[in-house]
C-alpha cells in the first residue's frame, strides 16, 4: 500500500512538472521577448536621436533680413526657398521665388524630390514654427534646410495667416524646478523601418495624425491653474543661464543642446501632456516633432517665451534680436492675390 501511494506520489509530482516546465518556458520566452522590444525601442529611439544631435547643437536659420539681401535681391545660387504654407495661403502672397511644399505634404517622395542636396534649402511660412519642424526634419534626412524666423509674420505680416501678436506679460519665475529621472522611453511604433524610411514613416505618422502641434499661452496659462497644472508636464529649452533668469513657472530645464539623449528623454512622462517651452517658439518647434516621432504626446508653446512675457532677461543676450522678430519689415512678396498689389 505504501509502495502504491508512493508512484502515485511520484506520478503526480513527475506531472506537476511537466506542467509547469512549459510554463517556466512561457515565462522565460515572454521575458525574452519583452527584451528583445526594450532592445529593439531603444535603437530605433537611439537612431532618431542621433540624427537630432548635431541639428540641435546649433539649431539653423537664417533671418528675413538676409534672405531678403542675398537670395531675393542678390539671387545668390546656393539658396533654394520653399514655403510651406497652404496653396491658397501660397496663393495669395509669399516670399518671391520660393517654391509651394504645404506643410502636410513634406513627407511624400514627389515633394523631395523636388530638394535639392547640394544648395541651402531656406524654408518659410505663417511664423516660422513649421518650418522649424520641416527643417529637423529634412536635416534627419541628409538636406541642409534652415529657417527663417517668424516666418511672414516678420517678413511681410499681411500675408501672414497666423502672426505674431502682442506678449501676454504672464509671470515668470526663477526658481528651479527637478524632474525625477529614469522613466521608461515610450515604444517606438512603426513597421520595423529603419534609416531614412524610419524617419519618414513616424514624421508621416505624426503629421497624419490630426492632432494640433501647438499651444497657445493662454492655453498653457489655463492648464497650468487648474488642479496644480497635473495635467501637463513642463519643461523648458532655454540655456540654463537664460532659464535662471527668468522662464514659464514650473517648467523643468533641459536645454536644447542636451536633449537629443536618453538621459534626457529620461526624465519625461509618458502619461501627461509636454509642453515644450523656448525663446521664439520655433526650437521648441523641432523638440515637439523629435518627441511626437520617439512616440511622446508632445506640444510646442506657440511664440514661447517671448510670447509668454517679453520683458523678462531670461530671453538672454539675443533679447534685442529676438524682439525684432516681432516687427513688420513689410518686404515685398509674389502672389495673385498679394494684398497691396
Amino acid at each position: 500500500m505504501r509502495f502504491s501511494n508512493c508512484r502515485l506520489i511520484t506520478r503526480m509530482a513527475v506531472l506537476l512538472v511537466c506542467l509547469a516546465v512549459p510554463a517556466w518556458a512561457g515565462a522565460g520566452g515572454a521575458q525574452s521577448q519583452e527584451k528583445s522590444v526594450q532592445a529593439g525601442t531603444a535603437q530605433l529611439s537611439e537612431e532618431i536621436l542621433k540624427r537630432s544631435t548635431v541639428f540641435f547643437a546649433a539649431p539653423p536659420f537664417m533671418p528675413a533680413e538676409n534672405v531678403y539681401e542675398d537670395v531675393v535681391k542678390d539671387h545668390e545660387q546656393g539658396y533654394f526657398i520653399v514655403s510651406l504654407q497652404s496653396r491658397a495661403e501660397f496663393a495669395k502672397g509669399h516670399v518671391p521665388g520660393a517654391v509651394n511644399i504645404p506643410f502636410e505634404e513634406i513627407t511624400e517622395q514627389k515633394s523631395l524630390a523636388l530638394l535639392p542636396r547640394d544648395k541651402m534649402i531656406v524654408l518659410t511660412c505663417d511664423d516660422g514654427h513649421r518650418s522649424m519642424m520641416a527643417s529637423l526634419y529634412f536635416n534627419q534626412l541628409g538636406y541642409s534646410a534652415t529657417t527663417m524666423p517668424m516666418g511672414l509674420s516678420h517678413w511681410n505680416r499681411a500675408q501672414s495667416a497666423a502672426p505674431y501678436t502682442a506678449s501676454a506679460g504672464y509671470p515668470v519665475s526663477t526658481e528651479k524646478t527637478e524632474a525625477v529621472p529614469g522613466k521608461k522611453i515610450p515604444t517606438v511604433p512603426g513597421k520595423g523601418a529603419e534609416g531614412d524610411a524610419l524617419i519618414t514613416e513616424r514624421t508621416k505618422a505624426v503629421l497624419g495624425s490630426g492632432k494640433p502641434f501647438f499651444m497657445d499661452r493662454a492655453e498653457l496659462h489655463r492648464e497650468q491653474a487648474k488642479d496644480g497644472g497635473k495635467g501637463v508636464f513642463v519643461f523648458s529649452i532655454q540655456r540654463p543661464e537664460d532659464y535662471a533668469l527668468g522662464h514659464v513657472p514650473g517648467a523643468v530645464s533641459i536645454p536644447f543642446s542636451q536633449i537629443a539623449t536618453m538621459e534626457s528623454l529620461g526624465k519625461l512622462p509618458t502619461d501627461r501632456k509636454i509642453v515644450v517651452v523656448c525663446y521664439i517658439g520655433h526650437i521648441g518647434a523641432a523638440v515637439t516633432l523629435m518627441l511626437n516621432q520617439l512616440g511622446y504626446d508632445a506640444y510646442d508653446l506657440r511664440f514661447g517665451t517671448m510670447g509668454w512675457n517679453d520683458t523678462t532677461e531670461g530671453l538672454g543676450k539675443m533679447k534685442g534680436f529676438l524682439l525684432n522678430l516681432g516687427l513688420d519689415n513689410r518686404y515685398p512678396v509674389e502672389g495673385e492675390k498679394a494684398k497691396g498689389d
